[in-house]
């Protein structure tokens, strides 16, 4: 497995800009150096380059603070960038780079960005950590044990201790396929509850659409019997039209009679005037026979040609009447069709808008509908392929482990035959050097022994000679250091003496200055230059023999002090005694000075009374008396003396020992003593001195005699000392170099012997090296497909997926449904429309068109006719006016004639008139003749229209019905249409819905059973992850349980630890407990141990998961911190033994760990800089 090659850190932490490089091998590496170094932040920089996001973990409060904060000492400023590079080897090529070193970096700038580069190449911190982690390589990874971590780990719960061992296994893994299949079955439940949802909202509209149905029943119903009572009602209307037809037509041909009578008569009266005209020409005379003939010709024609005129005016009249009436109902007809034209036009809008609507419905449906019964035949068919390829899920997981499990086992053997062949070749090489080394030291060996005893002979001479010396010189030295102690007594002596005189010399100067200024005062005051001088306190009272040392005691020289009469004498005193120059003395003035009070005597036993009542004196003298001896008590012993001291009074024994509050003074008692007999002479003195220091002189060189002769001793004996450590390493050499001899012929034979054997080793290495290698490319291959393979089987059964492309297809379904509503909704107005303009609208505007075709064809021929009569009439009119102007002229010219023919023409006038009165009839009746064809033509096109919408109702003929059948129909007519109206719009799709619904209805029942089946699936899943788990969990705790009481004993010296289950039939409901045994100790709970036990308990506990989930390397910070001497040391070995297979890098201060590694690095620290130093250990050599 990959391997730490190297590390390199630039400008990390407290390392500055200049690049530290640290080497590493294989085996066990120590990095050591004072607090505050720099040993941690290597580790920190081995996670920072690995990818740890935490700056928390490293130590730091952000990322700026991982880059180097420069040094005023050593002149570097700070860094702009740190940077960390790591080695790995990958010769075993775990690591899916095609190099066998892989070089990781990471490059982090104040900014907080930060850049990783995986062999010089960028690239995202998330390819580089995958990269890592193809070889169990992470910042979380157990292999790498922080500063602190073995703290934590000895204040372990028994739950967090399983949490660890959870985590270590992967637990996480089954808790996650667990809680997905929880997941799943909550789905599960949520999808049965759906369905149920769905179910009864199935139901629910299963009834609204029975409703539906039911109405749409009920409205066909009523519509199929209101066509029946319409067609009752058309058949009634029919025969009124028919009626009306028949009436009119009667009525026409009457009028068409009166018509023809009136012509008949009109016709008459014409005739009878023409024959009155006859005979009034034959009555007339031959004279007015010409005028009268002309004029007769002419009132004939006047005659013929105002009845005609007449006619003329009537037709006129009778067919402007016509036309009148013809352009109204054409005015009326075209209002008609102009309405219905609108009709049919919004009609034919709104159906061809419905229609478009409806055929992009239809598609939308067709779409709905296809992407439902794919979904459904999608999800149907994982459905029922589920149990299947859950089988072949778990079939292709068997494979997948068991081919997971064997490649394991192959790395495992592969590593440990690679390991074991490297180890082999190794070995193999390094037992040629040694055969060659011994070969070539042995003729050297054998030179240097005979040297060596030559050497040891000589050295053993001179050591006989130094023997002699020191013991002269011990002689030597005894005699001298007699002389000085003798020497040294006579000066001790005489320099006591010289002192003492020195002192009794200057005490009696020192009295004798205070006795000469007392004496000048006194004889000042004999004299009277001085007065109020009362003398010495000693001269002017008495003491008591037996209270004289407890007097003399309590004055302490205030004996001979002057009494004065006032403060004034006293000054006076003092003055001339500094004018005079003749020293101190005291002085205690009579008056002006403060009358002190003292203390009443306490009033006990031991104690006498003041010092001042056994003191006899003057009167005068009291104040004086009370200043020296008023405050002193006189007790009996020294005890109750001392007891009176502590209350706070001054007390003195009647011996003259003096107790002050809080110190005393005693001793032996000695009268005054007069100096001036017992001082010596200055010139003794003198002469006692010098010969002091002549002695002393003396004595210094003696001194210096002995001081050379003792450094003299101890070169001799360090010579001495030397040269018996140098004759007993010689000998050791010599013994050593006698058995190297003999061990190295031993170990050349044993080299040739182990050689050939490692070589045939090495050959089978090779050999099931390769066998391994094809072995794994072959698994992994299959390994490969078999992921792709669960990868689309896991998705045909994840039920999520299914259930997402249920609600996907129930959603189309519902989008279907809604469309096909909207469709049906559409189709029901299409057709409303559609029956609107084939039933009514179609056949009106037909109907109306062909009326107003006749009335604009009837008005055209009125028109024409009117006009060619309008223009006959006004041409009659012209021919009237100008034979009025002939007869006038004619009659003029027969007037005579004219009366006699006056009887005629009375008679034609009268003719006249009833011919204008039959033609204002004739117009008349005419008039109304037209009027009657009018309405027939009119009353036959809207019998046309009921028989039509006769035939729509489904008869041929009309019904035969009575008025009170017609009362009847209209009123149920009514009745249906309000109950019509009552029912609203109708869903006319309502009875496909409810067949589409009843379907539904069915597959949700099979959903709902086929979820069922599915549900107690997943149940059944989840207790067999449960079973695994614990299968799992229990292997890994019996391993991680006998590594564990392997490890402890090798670090105890034979302890025992084992790890028990708070809950062994559940044992993921409670902890895990660590059950320790030290040697000559009883077992108990490592929550009870003490902080040392713990601690080595809790490395023991990491070294068995190591066990576990091994690594290629593991670095430890300071995991011996709270271990002493007896286990750290024992750590140490074990971890030396451990190193022949896997790289341990150990942070430590601990000297026994650090002297038992194979190579040592020292952190230390210079003008806030760390900096590194090596120093590699050869291994020890087996024999």
């Amino acid at each position: 497995m990959p391997y730490i090659k190297k590390i390199e850190l630039k400008g990390f932490k407290s390392f500055g800009p200049q690049t530290v490089k640290v080497n590493l091998d294989k085996g066990f590496t120590a990095i050591t150096g004072p607090n505050g170094s720099g040993k941690t932040n290597i580790m920190d920089a081995l996670l920072f380059s690995l990818g740890e996001l935490s700056t928390r973990r490293l130590r730091a409060e952000n990322s700026a603070k991982l880059i180097f904060h420069g040094s005023e000492k050593a002149g570097q400023e700070k860094s702009k960038m740190a940077k960390v590079v790591v080695q790995f080897d990958n010769s075993d090529g775990l690591m899916p780079v095609d190099t066998t070193t892989v070089t990781v970096s990471r490059e982090v700038y104040r900014n907080g960005q930060s850049i990783y580069r995986l062999n010089g190449r960028r690239m995202s911190r998330t390819q580089v950590t995958e990269t890592l982690s193809m070889a169990a390589i992470s910042t979380i990874s157990q292999n790498i044990i922080p500063q602190g971590t073995i703290t934590r780990l000895t204040d372990l719960t028994s739950m967090e201790r399983r949490k660890i061992l959870e985590d270590l296994i992967g637990i996480a893994q089954y808790d996650s396929e667990k809680t997905e299949a929880e997941e799943k079955l909550r789905a599960a439940d949520i999808s049965i509850r759906t369905a149920m949802g769905r179910i009864d909202e199935v139901q629910k509209r299963l009834d609204d659409l029975e409703r539906e149905r039911n109405q749409l029943l009920r409205y066909n119903f009523i519509q199929n019997e209101t066509r029946k009572f319409q067609a009752i009602k058309i058949s009634s209307d029919i025969l009124q039209q028919k009626a009306k037809i028949s009436e009119n037509s009667q009525q026409a041909e009457r009028v068409k009679e009166r018509v023809d009578k009136l012509k008949d008569q009109r016709d008459l009266r014409r005739n009878k005037r023409r024959e009155i005209e006859g005979d009034w020409r034959k009555l007339s005379g031959e004279g007015l026979e010409q005028g009268g003939s002309e004029i007769l010709k002419v009132q004939i024609k006047i005659g013929e040609l105002k009845s005609k005129l007449t006619e003329l005016n009537s037709k006129i009249n009778s067919e402007q009447a016509t036309f009148d009436s013809l352009k109204r109902v054409r005015e009326n007809n075209l209002s008609q069709h102009e309405n219905l034209r609108n009709e049919i036009r919004e009609n034919r809008l709104k159906i061809r808008s419905f229609r478009s609507e409806y055929e992009k419905l239809k598609i939308q449906l067709e779409e709905k509908q296809a992407q439902h019964e794919a979904l459904a035949k999608e999800t149907a068919q994982l459905w029922e392929g589920l149990d299947g390829n859950n089988k072949k899920i778990q079939a292709l997981d068997s494979q997948i482990e068991s081919h997971v499990k064997r490649l394991a086992y192959l790395r495992s053997e592969y590593k440990q035959d690679k390991a074991a062949l490297r180890l082999c070749l190794g070995r193999i090489k390094s037992f040629v050097v040694r055969k060659e080394k011994f070969i070539s030291s042995q003729v050297e060996i054998e030179k240097s022994l005979s040297e060596l005893e030559k050497v040891q002979r000589d050295q053993k001479s001179q050591l006989k000679d130094l023997e002699n010396t020191i013991e002269r010189k011990k002689l030597q030295k005894e005699n001298v250091q007699k002389e000085i102690a003798e020497a040294e007594k006579i000066a001790s002596s005489a320099k006591d003496a010289v002192i003492e005189f020195a002192t009794q010399r200057d005490l009696a100067a020192t009295i004798a200055a205070e006795e000469k200024a007392l004496r000048g005062i006194e004889e000042m005051g004999e004299v009277g230059a001085i007065a109020g001088i009362h003398g010495r306190l000693r001269n002017l009272l008495k003491i008591d023999k037996s209270f004289k040392k407890a007097v003399n005691a309590a004055a302490m020289g205030w004996l001979d002090s002057l009494i004065v009469k006032d403060t004034d004498t006293a000054f006076t005193c003092t003055e001339t005694l500094r004018r005079m120059k003749l020293g101190r003395i005291k002085i205690i003035p009579l008056q002006g000075a403060i009358n002190l009070k003292n203390k009443p005597a306490p009033t006990r036993e031991g104690v006498l009374g003041p010092l001042s009542n056994f003191v006899k004196y003057a009167g005068g003298f009291e104040l004086a008396i009370n200043y020296v001896f008023g405050d002193t008590l006189v007790a009996s012993d020294d005890k109750t003396a001392f007891a009176l001291s502590n209350q706070g009074y001054r007390v003195v024994t009647v011996s003259g020992d003096l107790y002050e509050p809080g110190a005393f003074e005693s001793g032996y008692y000695r009268a005054p003593i007069d100096f001036s007999t017992i001082i010596p002479s200055e010139n003794a003195l003198k002469s006692l001195d010098e010969a002091v220091r002549a002695l002393r002189t003396h004595l210094t060189q003696r001194g210096t005699d002995i001081a050379e002769i003792e450094d003299e001793l101890e070169r001799a004996k360090i010579d001495m000392t030397r040269l018996i450590e140098g004759i007993a390493a010689l000998d050791r050499e010599i013994v050593r170099v006698k058995r190297s001899v003999k061990r190295t012929h031993l170990n050349i034979h044993h080299i040739q012997k182990q050689g050939g054997k490692l070589e045939r080793e090495a050959a089978a290495y090779k050999g099931r090296m390769s066998m391994y290698r094809n072995e794994r490319n072959s698994i992994q291959s299959s390994l490969k497909k078999l992921h792709s393979e669960i990868t689309e089987l896991r998705l045909k059964t994840d039920v999520g997926h299914i259930q997402e492309l249920e609600v996907q297809r129930e959603k189309f379904g519902e989008e279907a449904n809604t469309l096909r509503q909207r469709l049906g909704s559409i189709q029901t107005e299409i057709s409303t429309y559609q029956s609107q303009f084939d039933q009514v609208l179609r056949i009106g505007y037909k109907n109306t068109k062909i009326q107003l075709t006749k009335v604009e064809q009837q008005q055209e021929k009125l028109q024409k006719e009117v006009s060619e009569a309008i223009s006959e009439r006004d041409a009659i009119k012209k021919e009237v006016e100008e034979l009025e102007k002939k007869r006038v002229e004619l009659s003029s010219a027969v007037l005579s004639a004219r009366e006699e023919s006056k009887k005629f023409t009375s008679q034609i006038d009268n003719i006249d008139s009833e011919l204008r009165m039959l033609d204002s009839e004739y117009e008349q009746a005419d008039r109304l003749l037209s009027q009657l064809r009018i309405n027939l033509e009119t009353s036959q096109l809207r019998l046309q229209q009921l028989q039509t919408q006769l035939k729509e109702y489904g008869y041929e003929q009309p019904l035969e019905i009575n008025s009170r059948q017609v009362q009847d129909a209209e009123t149920t007519i009514r009745m249906m249409q309000f109950e019509m109206e009552r029912i609203g719009g109708v869903n006319q799709l309502a009875a496909q819905h409810y067949s589409d619904q009843i379907s539904r209805y069915r597959e949700l029942s099979v959903r709902l059973n086929e979820l069922e089946r599915e549900k107690q699936a997943i149940v059944a899943f989840m207790d067999e992850i449960e079973a695994k788990k614990r299968k799992v969990f229990m292997n890994a705790f019996e391993k991680i349980n006998a590594s564990l009481t392997v490890y402890f004993s090798k670090m105890t010296g034979g302890g025992s630890a084992t790890l028990k289950l708070e809950a062994p039939e559940e044992p993921f409901s409670g902890g895990i407990e660590m059950i320790v045994q030290f040697p000559n100790k009883p077992s108990i709970v490592v929550s009870g141990a003490s902080g040392g036990e713990r601690s080595i308990s809790a490395v023991a506990f990491i070294f068995s998961l190591k066990e576990f989930s091994p690594a290629s390397f593991y670095v430890l910070d300071e995991v011996d911190a709270h271990l002493d001497a007896f286990h750290t040391t024992k750590l140490a070995e074990t971890l030396l033994e451990e190193a022949e297979k896997t790289q341990f890098i150990v942070i430590s201060l601990r000297p026994e760990m650090v002297n038992k590694a194979q190579k040592v690095y020292g952190v230390y620290e210079r003008n806030g800089i760390s900096n590194v130093v090596t120093a590699k250990f050869p291994p020890e050599v087996a024999v």
